[in-house]
């Protein structure tokens, strides 16, 4: 009898997933150009045949990738309850998503590492990094106040804020993951310090700089 006779055969979901994981982990260490379907197939356990029954070419295997940790990013985003303050509001977000750097952090480095220059794949980064933006506006949004320059419309501010904090963050985790040995709540709390002083200015209303958010 094989000893391999009472191993459960894997669904085609299954076994997808287990592609994807191991495509992340392969892309992440050897970049786009330098990984190979068959290297794909190795880390998956599968054989290069059956790697390509789920994916016909290595860029629809890649921006399969790219989406499942762009998903998993926007998942990990939550909306505080209401009556927290707009500096709650920045360490809360931020937390949410050092907690999932941490636990991801191939996902990180292929959302926000360097850009393939295949035009067949580049555009899923795009997408990626244009839903955290959006997100990360979406929360500023929720902010009762912003002192503004005169004239400059407050969707345009909310959204050139939240490319700096994305950026800012960016550069925060890629040194983090640089130094593992500094612990997540050291890096956490430096970054959202940092962050929050940048906007604490702009939020400083005449009702004071702790003002609750709305519902």
């Amino acid at each position: 009898m094989s000893g391999n006779s009472g191993r459960r055969r894997l669904s085609p979901g299954e076994r997808r997933e287990v592609i994807l994981r191991a495509a992340g982990e392969v892309f992440a260490l050897r970049g786009y150009g330098g990984a190979s379907m068959r290297e794909v197939a190795a880390a998956a356990g599968i054989t290069t045949p059956v790697l390509y029954d789920h994916f016909s070419a290595k860029d629809g295997l890649y921006r399969a990738v790219i989406e499942r940790h762009a998903d998993g990013l926007n998942r990990a985003w939550s909306v505080p309850p209401s009556g927290v303050s707009a500096e709650g509001l920045v360490r809360h977000t931020l937390s949410l998503i050092f907690g999932w750097v941490e636990g991801n952090p191939v996902g990180w480095r292929l959302l926000f590492g360097e850009l393939p220059g295949d035009p067949a794949v580049s555009p899923a980064h795009e997408r990626g990094q244009q839903d955290a933006s959006a997100s990360l506006a979406g929360l500023l949004g929720r902010l009762p106040y912003l002192d503004l320059p005169v004239g400059m419309p407050r969707a345009a501010a909310e959204e050139a804020l939240a490319e700096g904090t994305k950026w800012t963050l960016n550069a925060m985790v890629a040194w983090w993951l640089r130094n593992p040995g500094v612990g997540r709540e050291q890096v956490e709390g430096l970054t959202a310090d940092l962050v929050w002083r940048g906007l604490s200015g702009l939020t400083a209303s005449t009702e004071g700089k702790h003002d609750e958010l709305g519902d």
